[in-house]
């Protein structure tokens, strides 16, 4: 147990060493090597007798954030052009910011600044990526990676999980230290929460992530990279071993985490990839793959897996009520409330408090702490990014064709869990979602910048 906080603290160290040196790569280094550990580390930690160190270990994160942002805009060589994206990213954090310094609603201002934190780091990480030197991250090594943490959760999850049928968690420390640190109460039947389970009653891992529902998301992230590896100008196959692995590796994690919304998603993006790299026969494919599930469910499955799947369609089994019970409370909060509640007021400082407000909806979260305005801000930035995206793929070429591709797929991977979870809280899946989405309007910008003194046949940027 004690390699989480040996290894999370060792990438921190390594990562800001990198950033000393005005090296990028530090950035993604800590991202990839901590952040998939991030609570485990923080419950081992608490489980050895170390709780008083556990808040510098918490800030870690944070530290390289904006130390990742300072060292870029210390280090930029010319005058950037803004992007449409860059401005209203600028707006989301202004308008957040006056929620933070005004005395809006009933929290003090730590806990607007914990609230403010949570809800406003993703544009720092953003702009960590969309002002650094592209050149110097290698897409492939980045990618490589994230291949590598999914191969390594879904190993911890077949031999440490499911084999014994034994939660990780529970010899980890996990509720401990939720109970110390915010406040937590322990719920369902194998002494975490009840998202460690289903209605059922069968157990849902999370692996080296803080629960199932990250380990969910994190698969869809890894196959968002997949397939933009996959997904060449010429639309061929050519993964590796390591890629195959990977691949097999999502499956494994998605089936095992039973997250719904990340498993619609995961066969979403397959759709989405045949679609967008016009393979006609995977489409057809998918069409009759979806009808031989309807008529699988309607004529063989029977029992649990039946009832769990319709009660999950007709929103009657406890976890969709719940959802749909948060729902309605964070929208109710919005109508009285347009211009929102105040920071805190929906979230993770609300959960401390027992006082949550709608806290299974990323938007709703959003909406009820700071109004309607700026949760229409955040959509279309959101949406924004995902134009930009369809605009530019397909004059771009190679690693930023790809880019571009991880990018789109991201941000439709993420589409449904944005809407049954609070996926900022995911850090590992925030940090990385943002920085390339920075890394791919930097890549963007760059070319419109330089187009006219670079040849057609060149690539603008020389992402490695």
């Amino acid at each position: 147990m004690f390699l989480f906080p040996v290894i999370y603290i060792a990438s921190f160290i390594y990562g800001a060493y990198l950033l000393l040196k005005k090296d990028i790569r530090g950035f993604p280094v800590f991202v990839v090597g901590g952040l998939p550990i991030y609570i485990q580390a923080l419950s081992v930690t608490h489980l050895y007798g170390f709780a008083s160190i556990i808040p510098l270990l918490q800030g870690c994160k944070e530290i390289i954030a904006i130390g990742a942002l300072a060292m870029v805009v210390f280090t930029l060589d010319r005058k950037p052009k803004w992007h449409a994206v860059d401005q209203w990213m600028l707006v989301f954090m202004s308008i957040t910011f006056l929620y933070l310094i005004l005395p809006i609603g009933p929290y003090p201002f730590m806990s607007r600044l914990l609230a403010f934190k949570a809800l406003s780091m993703f544009p720092l990480i953003y702009f960590a990526g969309r002002f650094c030197k592209a050149a110097s991250i290698n897409l492939n090594h980045l990618f490589s990676w994230i291949c590598i943490v999914t191969i390594i959760a879904a190993v911890v999850l077949i031999f440490v999980e499911w084999i014994p049928y034994e939660h990780l968690h529970t010899k980890t420390g996990f509720m401990d230290f939720h109970v110390q640190f915010f406040n937590a109460e322990q719920s369902g039947n194998y002494g975490l929460f009840w998202t460690f389970e289903t209605e059922t009653g069968f157990k849902r891992f999370g692996s080296i992530f803080s629960s199932p529902l990250e380990l969910a998301a994190s698969t869809v992230l890894t196959l968002s990279v997949l397939l933009a590896l996959a997904g060449d100008r010429f639309m061929h196959f050519r993964f590796t071993g390591l890629y195959t692995a990977s691949l097999l590796a999502t499956l494994t994690c998605i089936l095992l985490a039973v997250s719904r919304a990340s498993m619609i998603n995961y066969f979403i993006l397959f759709y989405c990839f045949a679609h967008l790299t016009r393979q006609k026969k995977l489409v057809h494919f998918f069409h009759l793959a979806f009808i031989a599930v309807v008529l699988l469910l309607i004529f063989v499955v029977k029992g649990d897996i039946l009832s769990f799947v319709v009660d999950t369609l007709r929103f009657q089994n406890a976890s969709s009520i719940g959802h749909v019970l948060e729902w309605m409370n964070g929208l109710q909060a919005m109508a009285a409330h347009p211009f929102g509640m105040g920071l805190g007021s929906s979230g993770r400082v609300a959960m401390e408090t027992n006082d949550n407000i709608g806290g299974e909806n990323q938007l709703i979260i959003i909406g009820v702490q700071t109004g309607i305005p700026v949760l229409l801000v955040y959509v279309f930035i959101y949406f924004l990014l995902l134009q930009t995206g369809f605009r530019n793929l397909g004059k771009a070429r190679g690693k930023k064709r790809r880019l571009i591709l991880a990018v789109i797929f991201l941000k439709i991977g993420m589409l449904i869990p944005l809407l049954t979870s609070y996926i900022d809280s995911f850090n590992y899946i925030t940090y990385t979602i943002n920085f390339l989405s920075g890394l791919m309007i930097n890549v963007i910008m760059y070319r419109e910048e330089n187009e006219q003194e670079i040849p057609n046949d060149v690539e603008a940027v020389s992402i490695k």
